[in-house]
């Protein structure tokens, strides 16, 4: 049977066609000369793989002439049951989508005996010939076994891999494995749809590589060189928690409530080392993760992280909501809200006007989503500012989260902040009932996207994006029309949109920001995404532990230029905005009212006292447009003079010159017996639709949301004492 993922080559030959995936390769088979020894010991093994130009593997297939390229094919065959070990389970439902017409022997035989389709002679000599094989330092049990990779068949075209569930989990399995063969990787490739490892030693020819397939997730290998050429030194124990989680790593395995008085005693047994408990600790911490253990223990530490996020600071907010569980056992997780008290006064006094939101799907057992708020400073910087852990992405999952964020800036209806978000599972609808002050923006790159989908061959993408982010009504009208012309059904379909939502021309002018998508958010998510995978206490706790450290690092980052008056982004903007500026002329100034224009005949009205421009660009960024620009230099005056002061370095230290407490480390925490909460149960996702703008929600959700709205407001849990 063919395999499904065959689409990840298509992906991987335009990449190398745009001559991103697999640099190195391509420049090997260019090379045509010895490598230059003596560049290689004064410069790292990344730096080398980056400027390398030599073909390694042909040069010492060539060596010993056809001998040796048949000796390293008989050799790699045997490498494959050498590799094939524990780490990962084996996916037996994915074999059959992997195998190609023409299968080696050692897979086909595998895949045979998961089936059960060998008889006991069959079995007994595969069991036997897998024994004979070198296995994995500290194993011991056949049970431990699992295999690792299927590797591509020397005689055939077909790509037989592994498959990962995604790329975080193949990019723990190939650390895991390096660690316990003793080897160092290089990174090749790192990006969302293909990676590449590589052994750091040159001499080495050892590489996997693995792709995505196009349609989801998953990852499969897709090119795997098992050979190591490099000497590598004997295993010896070092004292770091990565060594002992990875070496140990099947113990947890077997027996996830292995004590590390046991783990202590096997080291000592093997190597004569004493190690210390807290190395221990953290080994079997780091284990659990890398398995996926440690989940449930994150939901019994949650009342403790309450207690010490209180404990720092009595205004932080964390709110616990739970349900009885049915069984009588304890209470399970429903919602958890988290704001620090640092980050939304900071926010609601001295950053921009623009929170945006969004949800994240969370890689976990319980398939929860992560609701996460941000804003931007006066230097463009990200600042956290609300997270929230729900069980499902929904109208009513928005509208706690909404409510809670008014709640925690002690807004009157959400006054005085703008939302902007994507408009799915009504969060569009949240703001408007029950944040009536908030302005609403949508997200422009969710319109686009159902714009490309229902009307693929409509030639108006970048006029759509000209539109949107027209800074003046009579440009975005402009560039409509031209959108009409181009395609009448399209432009109907954009007008029904409530394209005042989207079009930046209509932003209110105090939000004093240019954003049109979730590019805040989709920063966050990659800035956060190494705590993504952690347990809920651990995620949570590393988050505010970040956010610490940010506003630390910010308030010494202000010293390096106090003597400035904005902030070095603004300083950026305006040096390119100035040089733009040169093309207009002065045609009529009459006091503090200017007009310019420039080589098409297009004249710009300009208020200096006003701080605005016909362009629309002044007052809504907050930054002199070009135009502006142009004429403060004409009058010989500063332009940083005339920047919102929003956006100057005497606001920039006030966000951040009181700093933010910062959160313990987890076994820093004071113990905690009681209370534990347990985790929700693992169901099949509900079945939500996405609310768009023009959607109407159903009257039983908004009826259950009306009267969740006001159980929420009374809430007892609610702490929402906040000084200002």
């Amino acid at each position: 049977m063919k395999r499904t993922g065959c689409d990840i080559q298509t992906r991987m030959e335009e990449d190398k066609e745009s001559g991103v995936v697999q640099r190195s390769r391509q420049m090997r088979q260019n090379y045509s000369g010895p490598t230059n020894q003596a560049n290689k010991t004064n410069c790292s093994p990344e730096y080398i793989r980056s400027r390398r130009t030599g073909n390694r593997r042909a040069r010492n297939l060539n060596s010993d002439s056809g001998q040796a390229e048949l000796s390293f094919k008989n050799k790699r065959g045997r490498m494959k049951g050498k590799i094939a070990r524990e780490l990962f389970p084996d996916r037996k439902e994915s074999y059959e989508e992997c195998m190609g017409e023409g299968p080696t022997r050692m897979v086909r035989d595998a895949v045979h005996w998961s089936k059960g389709w060998l008889t006991d002679d069959e079995e007994e000599q595969l069991q036997d010939k897998n024994n004979d094989e070198d296995q994995l330092e500290g194993y011991s049990s056949e049970i431990d076994k699992g295999s690792l990779y299927k590797l591509r068949d020397a005689e055939t075209s077909e790509d037989v891999g592994q498959r990962f569930r995604d790329v975080g989990e193949f990019r723990k399995a190939v650390q895991v494995f390096a660690v316990r063969e003793g080897f160092k990787l290089c990174v090749m490739e790192n990006r969302s749809h293909v990676v590449c490892y590589e052994c750091s030693d040159l001499r080495c020819d050892w590489v996997i590589q693995a792709g995505r397939v196009s349609d989801g997730t998953t990852f499969i290998v897709t090119d795997f060189m098992p050979q190591h050429t490099c000497i590598r030194p004997p295993l010896k124990f070092q004292p770091q928690s990565k060594w002992i989680s990875a070496i140990y790593l099947h113990r947890w395995k077997l027996q996830p409530k292995v004590s590390t008085v046991e783990i202590r005693d096997e080291i000592e047994a093997t190597y004569g080392v004493v190690c210390p408990e807290g190395k221990l600790l953290s080994a079997a911490n780091r284990a659990k993760h890398i398995l996926g253990m440690d989940h449930y223990d994150g939901y019994a530490k949650l009342n403790q992280l309450k207690k010490e996020m209180e404990r720092i600071d009595s205004h932080n907010i964390v709110l616990l909501e739970t349900d009885g569980d049915e069984n009588g056992e304890g209470k399970r997780l429903n919602k958890m809200f988290v704001c620090w008290e640092r980050t939304s006064y900071a926010f609601k006094y001295h950053c921009r006007g623009i929170l945006a939101v969004d949800g994240w799907k969370m890689n976990n057992p319980y398939k929860s989503v992560m609701l996460v708020a941000a804003g931007l400073d006066g230097n463009n910087g990200i600042l956290p500012v609300a997270f929230c852990e729900v069980d499902v992405e929904d109208l009513e999952s928005w509208v706690y989260f909404l409510k809670n964020i008014n709640n925690a800036l002690r807004l009157e209806n959400g006054k005085g902040i703008c939302i902007l978000g994507d408009g799915d599972n009504g969060i569009d609808y949240a703001v408007e009932e029950f944040l009536p002050e908030a302005a609403y923006r949508q997200c422009c790159h969710k319109v686009f996207t159902e714009m490309v989908k229902r009307f693929p061959a409509a030639p108006v993408q970048h006029l759509f994006w000209s539109a949107c982010r027209s800074t003046s009504e009579a440009s975005f009208h402009k560039y409509m029309d031209l959108i009409q012309q181009q395609s009448k059904e399209c432009h109907e379909w954009l007008l029904q949109t409530n394209w005042s939502s989207w079009a930046l021309f209509s932003i209110p002018k105090w939000v004093k920001c240019t954003s049109v998508t979730l590019s805040i958010t989709d920063k966050l998510h990659t800035r956060l995404r190494q705590y993504l995978e952690m347990s809920i206490a651990r995620r949570f706790t590393g988050i505010a532990r970040l956010t610490a450290d940010l506003f630390e690092r910010r308030r010494m980052a202000v010293w390096n230029w106090y003597r400035e008056k904005v902030t070095p982004t603004v300083r950026e903007v305006i040096h390119d905005r100035t040089i733009d500026g040169q093309r207009f002329a002065m045609v009529e100034q009459n006091g503090t009212t200017l007009k310019l224009t420039d080589t098409i005949s297009m004249f710009y009205d300009l208020d200096m006292e006003a701080m605005s421009c016909s362009c629309g660009l002044w007052q809504i960024s907050g930054i002199p447009c070009a135009h502006a620009c142009r004429a403060i230099q004409l009058n010989m005056g500063n332009v940083e003079e005339y920047v919102d002061n929003m956006m100057s370095v005497q606001n920039y230290c006030s966000t951040y010159a009181p700093g933010m407490a910062q959160l313990p480390k987890e076994h820093d925490w004071k113990s905690d017996a009681g209370n534990i909460i347990l985790p929700p149960m693992i169901h099949s996702p509900k079945a939500v639709s996405a609310k768009g703008s023009n959607e109407i929600v159903p009257n039983t959700s908004l009826q259950s949301i009306a009267n969740y709205s006001h159980s929420a407001t009374n809430n007892q849990q609610v702490h929402i004492v906040l000084e200002v």
